[in-house]
């Protein structure tokens, strides 16, 4: 949260902050008093973007300035992005748009041999290789790169949010067609969904008479009859983080406050559960 701070209230005011490098200067000092070894000269060369920018570090940060390239309105010494070490990478903030009109954007980056990936907010990437002290000459193993050093887990991980009643809920994908936050709590049933969730999955024909355990299918499709519990089926598919459970068993209840409820059990089943409300995430480790 420093570093972002940080960030944010240099590049929210260029005029009152002077962030530039003079690159005689820098080089100087690399040579007079050392340099760690991803400070250097970088160079991206990608479709229509050609450019040069150096990274140095000042305090606890890295800036990374503009140097030269094909990038409209910036100019030799723009400070264009500032990243901090957070674990196995880097991160920080970069100005996609002007100088004078900034867009910031979330970036991670993961350094290499005198190389640097630089990882987007969508996940796209750009690859900036090293020019000065040292060039770089092998091609970056991004396989190696990616499994070894950037993106290991021993854990699932879950954003959350608060409903208005101050209950968790979690985002889900339900049967591979419907995305949304459903509430978590302990239940004798696996999954608890409202009338309208139910009529949804069958609008989108993921939800059928072949998937109906108990109740009258037809009798609950057919507006003019009313709803009698208890019906029951069985949800195709449930996704959440980079998992997913198929077949679980799903009530349907015209009472429900809520859309849908999930109950910890069916999370519990991967490993043990923890909710940090402070960083708004769920985690399950195996």
């Amino acid at each position: 949260m420093k570093h972002l701070l940080i960030f944010s209230l240099i590049f929210i005011n260029p005029l009152l902050t002077q962030a530039q490098f003079e690159l005689d200067s820098l080089k100087q000092k690399w040579k007079d008093v050392g340099r760690e070894s991803i400070e250097g000269v970088y160079s991206l060369s990608a479709n229509n973007r050609s450019y040069s920018i150096a990274l140095a570090k000042e305090n606890d940060v890295y800036k990374l300035v503009y140097l030269e390239g094909s990038l409209d309105n910036w100019v030799y010494g723009d400070l264009k992005g500032m990243i901090a070490k957070s674990e196995e990478m880097y991160e920080g903030r970069w100005n996609a748009g002007k100088p004078t009109k900034p867009n910031l954007e979330d970036i991670k980056i993961v350094f290499g041999n005198k190389k640097f990936i630089l990882y987007w907010s969508d996940w796209s990437i750009d690859e900036f290789k090293m020019t000065y002290p040292e060039k770089a000459k092998e091609p970056t193993d991004m396989d190696k790169v990616f499994m070894d050093e950037a993106f290991k887990r021993d854990e699932i991980s879950i954003p959350i949010q608060i409903s208005d009643s101050g209950s968790v809920e979690i985002p889900v994908m339900i049967n591979d067609v419907l995305k949304i936050y459903v509430g978590l709590e302990k239940t004798s049933n696996e999954v608890i969904v409202s009338k309208d969730i139910a009529k949804t999955l069958i609008q989108t024909k993921t939800l059928g008479y072949k998937e109906w355990k108990e109740g009258n299918y037809y009798q609950f499709i057919d507006e003019n009859k009313p709803f009698e519990a208890p019906h029951i089926f069985n949800l195709n598919s449930l996704a959440f983080g980079e998992e997913q459970l198929t077949n679980l068993e799903a009530v349907i209840s015209e009472d429900i406050s809520r859309s849908m409820l999930i109950s910890f059990d069916v999370l519990e089943r991967f490993g043990k559960v923890n909710i940090d409300m402070e960083k708004m995430l769920l985690t399950i480790k195996p």
